[in-house]
């Protein structure tokens, strides 16, 4: 989580206030070869304070707002502690050859104030979850750990990615588990920390294990023997960042990230070890100012199904007067076109709409979840919505996910200032599972909604 560095409040104001007044629109358009030259890349967010906050003593909970609604699916815990301190930021993927069995990373916050990776495994289709620490080699008491990712390799390894670090510069570890991310058995540094590195992203290709992450901007390493050892580290592009890597069918891998300015994709082929092609999917337009005070930016949230069509989808803040909304393109031909941006959420409001996430079935569904603000007057509660879209081109309306509402401002410790920069979802057979931080315990904590879908092929 480009979050886990978490400000003091001042300092979040601070940033956010930038990030606002971040209003340049440039495409770039060009297919292009990526470059292994480093590049200077300030990011205000890689900024890490020695620990994170100490709970307020004077804190006060902010009731939940609206009424609850009946929906045809539960909404479920997934951290099984009932510790009350924060959790936030899932990242959930369902095992392919195991519909039932699902591995979400999570951050969480401890009584000293630190924040960790806990991983949370399920067997029966998130009825109950397990949970387990990766980090099993701490280096240099780096206690704070963040920004989990997951994958699951072809012989069913789960690899579970995270940054580490506290009080310098951040590095980048990935922990490998043989039985289905109950244990962790190794954890290897996939970068050093001599140099800085933030919101990992990982992919299994083949036999080959991906890690993308900022540093130097966006920069990538590869394992070829299971997450053992690393190659050097190459830069795909000195302004990137927030990467999100799928794996197509073919072999092909491909990687959307953000720049100040644009959203790109950078395409790996099929026998290709050493160049990426880059081409531009969208402008994106920085996020409006809300009245809450918690982080938001854009994150991609991608998927490619069986034919090989790509999508994405994102939080932007072109429609000035109706609030940050969410975005959809997809690519028939390999990223090399895209269709013209749409806005996926229906509502005709000035509520936000930010952290978007999205899945492939095996039907080839696209299902995007999202926060949601348009139940709240004020902009501040947030629901989650979703859409579905059965043809990769339109979306059937809107569904809410959540039976009530969260106040981000719920939280002893962080307060409304962080829920996570992203939210997360994951397709089973006949079932897609959203997941959030939520605040209806009067803490964050991370739930899930198993929504069915019909009979998947």
């Amino acid at each position: 989580m480009q979050k886990h560095k978490l400000y003091l409040l001042i300092s979040l104001v601070a940033v956010l206030g930038l990030v606002a007044a971040a209003l340049a629109v440039v495409g770039r358009n060009a297919p292009q070869a990526a470059t292994n030259a480093p590049a200077a890349f300030s990011d205000p967010d890689m900024q890490v304070p020695a620990a994170g906050p100490a709970a307020n003593p004077n804190w006060h909970a902010s009731p939940v707002q609206g009424s609850p609604a009946s929906l045809g699916w539960p909404n479920t815990k997934v951290n099984p502690d009932n510790s009350g301190l924060p959790h936030n930021e899932p990242f959930a993927v369902v095992d392919p050859h195991n519909a039932q069995h699902l591995v979400v990373g999570a951050n969480t916050w401890n009584t000293s104030g630190q924040f960790e990776v806990y991983a949370y495994t399920s067997f029966d289709g998130g009825k109950t979850f397990a949970a387990s620490q990766p980090y099993v080699n701490r280096n240099a008491s780096r206690l704070n750990a963040a920004d989990a990712t997951v994958a699951f390799g072809a012989d069913g390894t789960v690899y579970f990615g995270f940054v580490a670090f506290n009080p310098a510069a951040g590095a980048v570890a990935v922990s490998r588990s043989v039985d289905g991310g109950l244990t962790w058995t190794s954890q290897s540094w996939a970068t050093s920390f001599t140099t800085s590195a933030d919101k990992p992203a990982i992919a299994v290709n083949g036999n080959s294990v991906y890690v993308y992450y900022q540093g130097f901007g966006l920069q990538s390493t590869v394992s070829a023997n299971g997450g053992a050892s690393w190659s050097a580290p190459a830069t795909l592009d000195a302004n990137g960042r927030n990467a999100a890597p799928v794996v197509a069918r073919d072999g092909s891998l491909n990687v959307f990230y953000v720049t100040n300015t644009s959203l790109n994709l950078a395409r790996l082929s099929v026998g290709s070890t050493v160049s990426y092609r880059i081409t531009t999917v969208s402008n994106v337009v920085a996020l409006q100012p809300r009245p809450a005070q918690y982080r938001a930016s854009i994150y991609p949230a991608a998927g490619v199904d069986s034919k090989g069509q790509l999508y994405v989808a994102w939080a932007d803040g072109r429609n000035v007067g109706y609030g940050n909304d969410i975005f959809f393109s997809r690519s028939k031909d390999g990223g090399l076109s895209w269709t013209a941006a749409q806005v996926v959420n229906n509502d005709a409001s000035s509520a936000d709409q930010l952290m978007p996430a999205l899945t492939v079935g095996a039907d080839n569904a696209v299902t995007v979840a999202w926060l949601d603000n348009r139940n709240d007057a004020a902009n501040v509660n947030y629901d989650v919505f979703m859409a579905r879209s059965a043809d990769g081109a339109s979306f059937a309306g809107n569904t809410r996910v959540t039976n009530i509402a969260s106040n981000p401002y719920n939280d002893q410790t962080l307060q409304g200032t962080l829920i996570g920069d992203y939210f997360t979802i994951a397709a089973g057979n006949g079932v897609v599972y959203p997941m959030w931080t939520d605040t209806r315990n009067n803490h964050e904590d991370i739930f899930m909604a198993p929504v069915p879908t019909g009979p998947q092929q």
